[in-house]
């Protein structure tokens, strides 16, 4: 086996720039397909950021019996002890920020229009500290607390025609099932990357909501923030660990990770998976097809020499394992540049990205842009394209070396 190595290891560079296009096609095809992998990936990372940084964070704490009945907003429902189980979930070093949010459903009005809302009652500064949501505020998030204040979404506002400064009523049913109304000032406008938020949300202090709503201390749901994992996987396996303990030392708790919305969200971008599939199936096609064409060239341009080692002694067998070699060091090596090119590209994305606001500036796509747009690290995939580049060459290169072990030494040694 050595012996056929080295002899196919020379023979696939002495035709080096045959060669080296095959390889060069291959790996540009491969190392395109990573990348566009992590695009992929990484905007349904960027999706599913925008669930952790906007809205539900890395864990998301609430009683059993209100997570049953979530969509109403309970106000029965409280946490025990909210201060205590904020101790707990700071022990976990994973852990960067804790704070408390009690919800409840309301309706905003400018006084000629009425419109439902779903409102959040914030500790400002905590909730600074587990959500990005002050990155888009225009205005500012709460002040000195000398007026009741209210951050809307921008959208919202649109449709109330509201501004910065205005006055609102918001009515609510309080704690005790009474229903309460009260005028809050407008300071500051939420422009997300979340069109839930920009559509309907609310936010008021604490400060006001306790007495708007008659809280008196009531904390309906803990909201945490993890660090963040570079891999997508293992930001799912943290806060699903977490979620775990929480509810394995608290029983009456319901604890949702953001692993267990994240496959919910990923359940939906399948499609996308399937696309690029295809991609990676056309790629291949076209590298095995190359891989092909330069083993059937190499067989025709070296019929003497086949002769020559078929007189030497070698078996039709060995005459066919030396030409799949070949095809296999032309589908490793390239399945190698395309791997390195990948990389490249991931490195590229995941640690610059590309800037939305910058490149897209002033262009109607039909749907919200910001930000920039990274990349997601995936490493399984270089295995998988080293892998199946091999084996695309060695089942391209078969017909070849089977074409080869099947000429006879005779006709071969008189071919000029």
């Amino acid at each position: 086996m050595g012996t056929l190595f080295k002899i196919a290891w020379r023979n696939v560079w002495r035709h080096g720039k045959r060669t080296a296009l095959t390889i060069v096609t291959m790996a540009f095809g491969l190392g395109l397909y990573i990348g566009m992998d992590s695009l992929l990936k990484g905007m349904d990372r960027g999706g599913l950021d925008n669930i952790v940084n906007l809205s539900d964070s890395s864990v998301r704490v609430t009683t059993a019996k209100y997570e049953e009945e979530r969509r109403s907003f309970p106000l029965e429902y409280g946490l025990a002890d909210p201060a205590g189980l904020e101790a707990y979930i700071k022990k976990d070093p994973r852990v960067e920020a804790v704070s408390l949010r009690t919800r409840f459903v309301g309706s905003m009005s400018n006084g000629t229009d009425s419109i439902p809302v779903m409102a959040v009652a914030v500790d400002p500064a905590l909730d600074a500290e587990v959500f990005t949501l002050t990155d888009f505020v225009e205005g500012s998030w709460f002040g000195d607390g000398g007026e009741r204040d209210v951050v809307l979404g921008y959208g919202l506002a649109e449709d109330l025609g509201l501004r910065l400064g205005d006055w609102v009523t918001l009515s609510a049913r309080t704690r005790y099932e009474a229903q309460n109304a009260d005028d809050f000032r407008v300071i500051g406008l939420i422009d997300s990357t979340e069109p839930g938020i920009n559509n309907s949300g609310v936010y008021v202090e604490f400060a006001d909501a306790e007495e708007f709503i008659e809280l008196e201390g009531l904390r309906t749901e803990v909201v945490v923030k993890m660090a963040r994992r570079v891999n997508l996987k293992d930001a799912m396996a943290d806060s699903d660990a977490l979620a775990a303990a929480i509810e394995r030392d608290y029983p009456e708790l319901s604890a949702v990770s953001f692993g267990e919305v994240g496959r919910s969200f990923l359940e939906l971008a399948k499609a996308k998976s399937k696309s690029i599939g295809m991609i990676i199936v056309v790629m291949m096609l076209i590298a095995g097809i190359g891989i092909a064409n330069t083993i059937l060239m190499s067989v025709y341009s070296r019929v003497r020499e086949i002769g020559v080692l078929r007189a030497f002694g070698f078996t039709p067998k060995e005459i066919s394992r030396l030409f799949l070699i070949e095809g296999g060091i032309i589908g490793f090596v390239g399945s190698l540049a395309g791997v390195v090119m990948g990389l490249a590209l991931d490195l590229y994305m995941i640690y610059v990205g590309f800037d939305l606001d910058a490149m897209l500036k002033g262009a109607d796509m039909g749907i919200p842009i910001w930000g920039t747009l990274r990349g997601e690290w995936n490493p399984s995939q270089f295995a998988v394209i080293v892998v199946v580049g091999v084996a695309v060459a060695l089942i391209s290169s078969r017909s070849p070396a089977r074409r080869a072990s099947r000429m006879e030494v005779t006709n071969a040694l008189r071919f000029v």
